[in-house]
């Protein structure tokens, strides 16, 4: 009876949860902005024929069906439908994450792209699908267009009528946890090719599958493979990424409200890291508790996010040039500029700035966090990450925390340094 009476309130926490989520994202009636911030390309998305959430479009996939089937045959009909689920779970998974998906309609994208072909896709069968969804009404559909390096991708995003057939898919929907699992942005100088032909017992290799082996028995919204990802070469970035980030978590409090195996969740975050670390790095300094307020404090200006965002852009450019130019995008003048430049380095002088140092700096957050998710497959707990947090089931906070403060001594710290971390935790309004 116990393992029953368990089964019936995971699956009752699970519906709860899938209201709430809704509810949550009702609340935004607007499509999301056209930029690529807001873009997702297509991922192999599927949904067991025998989840309850199958059967909330199952109506919708048979009548989709009956006027794209025309003189197919059996196997062309079992394609076509596999491309329509698919693309169903995309722009189910695509409201959540409030991004449209990107759809390739020519030829030429599918004879190259590495993704189009790994997941078997076929041009005729997509440009036939949003051809359809768009002759019904239920998509919004902005155009591609041409470009010399790049063209960018039609765009598509569910109207309110698809999305009342969608939402309850999405907990449900998960991609395939398979390699690769660790992965290369424009690689340069040969190393697409290095990272791809990886050695079994690659330390990098061997710690992410170990990872991802763990998590394919556990639940959680957007379950998909963690990947470590490099760019350009395996000396630069170096992140931990999974589309569990890439729900929202500020204007619409999404992300923390999800479940981790049926169960709450906490966000256990590195306090200020980008400065921390820099200051570690470099100088064996502490930041001291609050070094966005103290910078604030000096400059006369007390906007936390902004002078955060002054300090990311400012570590993280080649320039200052860059930085400033950078800067202006998230309304920081050039007056305030050199105020919380003059501040900084006032509190901090031996502080990098305009160094590039944002490549090193998540460089070391995935090591941090890659070490912290390999403990918690010691211990049997799944710990998600979030850019330099880690996700948990609540009852973990104290695990993370330790484990967290830990890792980041071992990565950060030079030989004499005093610099420490700080931590943060964040939970679902309650």
């Amino acid at each position: 009876m116990t393992g029953s009476s368990n089964i019936a309130s995971s699956s009752t926490a699970a519906i709860e949860n899938q209201k709430l989520l809704h509810s949550l994202l009702e609340s935004y009636s607007e499509y999301p902005p056209d930029d690529t911030d807001h873009h997702r390309f297509l991922t192999p998305l599927v949904l067991d024929k025998a989840k309850p959430s199958y059967q909330s479009i199952e109506g919708f996939v048979r009548f989709c069906m009956g006027g794209l089937g025309g003189k197919r045959g059996p196997k062309q009909l079992a394609e076509l439908e596999r491309h329509l689920l698919y693309m169903l779970l995309n722009l189910s998974r695509g409201m959540y994450v409030r991004q449209w998906t990107l759809v390739a309609l020519d030829k030429h994208a599918y004879a190259k792209d590495y993704w189009l072909k790994r997941y078997g896709l076929s041009q005729t069968y997509m440009k036939d699908i949003v051809e359809a969804l768009t002759a019904q009404g239920v998509i919004e559909r902005l155009p591609g267009k041409k470009y010399s390096k790049q063209p960018l991708r039609t765009r598509i995003y569910p109207t309110k009528e698809l999305q009342r057939t969608l939402w309850k898919c999405f907990l449900e929907a998960e991609q395939p946890i398979e390699p690769p699992y660790v992965t290369i942005n424009e690689p340069h100088g040969g190393y697409g090719e290095v990272i791809a032909e990886l050695d079994d017992d690659h330390p990098d290799l061997v710690g992410m599958t170990l990872i991802n082996e763990f998590l394919k028995g556990h639940s959680w919204a957007c379950k998909a493979p963690v990947r470590l990802t490099y760019k350009h070469d395996p000396f630069q970035s170096g992140r931990l990424t999974t589309p569990f980030q890439s729900l929202p978590d500020k204007k619409m409090r999404l992300r923390i409200n999800t479940l981790i195996d049926g169960q709450p969740i906490c966000e256990v975050d590195f306090s200020a890291n980008h400065i921390r670390l820099n200051l570690a790095v470099f100088a064996g300094e502490d930041a001291g508790e609050s070094p966005y307020e103290d910078i604030g404090e000096l400059a006369g200006f007390d906007d936390r996010q902004r002078i955060k965002s002054f300090i990311t852009i400012a570590m993280g450019a080649s320039d200052r040039e860059g930085a400033l130019n950078a800067s202006y995008r998230e309304r920081i003048s050039k007056k305030l500029f050199e105020k919380l430049e003059a501040a900084t380095l006032k509190r901090y002088p031996k502080v990098r700035l305009f160094s590039g140092f944002g490549i090193l700096a998540q460089n070391l957050e995935g090591q941090i966090l890659r070490q912290v998710m390999l403990e918690g497959v010691d211990a049997g707990i799944v710990a998600l990450p979030v850019h330099d947090a880690v996700a948990v089931v609540q009852c973990n906070e104290e695990w993370a925390e330790e484990a967290m403060l830990r890792a980041w001594h071992e990565h950060a710290n030079s030989t004499g340094s005093v610099a420490k971390s700080r931590i943060k935790v964040d939970y679902p309004e309650r």
